[in-house]
């Protein structure tokens, strides 16, 4: 009996200690995002700022005040949009950035995605509201595109809309890990 109740103990201990490492990568998250935001600027060169852009700000500051489980998920379902949005290569012949800066871009991304993926995956959450507006925006950002036909005026949009995108998760990312 006793050995059976330190075999639990020892297995909620590990699950325990598991959860909190596997979290401790919000730490870093702003180390990374300032590398993203870098490489996004060294893409094109200096922002626009004639350019106008659709940003769900009131979104973020709901995301603010939300628990840090929701606020991890937040993170992942942003930057696996923006990685989607990006990720259209074959359409960015009308714009004058480094296919490689891209990539590299797109590979951040995806680890920063990754990472936070294994806190995720300790929340077993039903759907919320914003996912939905998420996704609304991100339909919005497709359709600037796709309406501009790919334009190197729609992709400077879209490259500022991932800007502020960035710079308001470094915020998020940084509340989270206060917690």
């Amino acid at each position: 009996m006793k050995t059976q109740m330190w075999t639990y103990m020892f297995v909620i201990l590990l699950t325990l200690q598991s959860q909190c490492s596997a979290c401790e990568w919000l730490g870093r998250y702003r180390m990374i995002s300032n590398e993203s935001l870098s490489l996004l600027k060294e893409m094109g060169g200096k922002y626009s700022e004639d350019t106008k852009v659709s940003f769900p700000g009131r979104l973020y500051n709901m995301i603010d005040n939300a628990k840090m489980e929701d606020q991890v998920k937040f993170l992942v379902l942003t930057l696996d949009h923006i990685i989607r949005l990006m990720d259209a290569r074959e359409h960015m012949n009308s714009v004058q950035w480094n296919l490689q800066t891209v990539e590299h871009f797109l590979t951040v991304l995806n680890r920063q995605s990754s990472d936070l993926k294994e806190c995720v995956g300790r929340y077993h959450k039903p759907s919320q509201p914003y996912e939905k507006k998420l996704n609304r925006h991100f339909k919005i950002l497709k359709k600037v595109l796709k309406k501009k036909e790919y334009s190197a005026q729609a992709w400077e949009q879209i490259r500022r809309a991932v800007k502020h995108h960035l710079q308001r998760m470094d915020i998020i990312a940084s509340i989270a890990n206060r917690r």
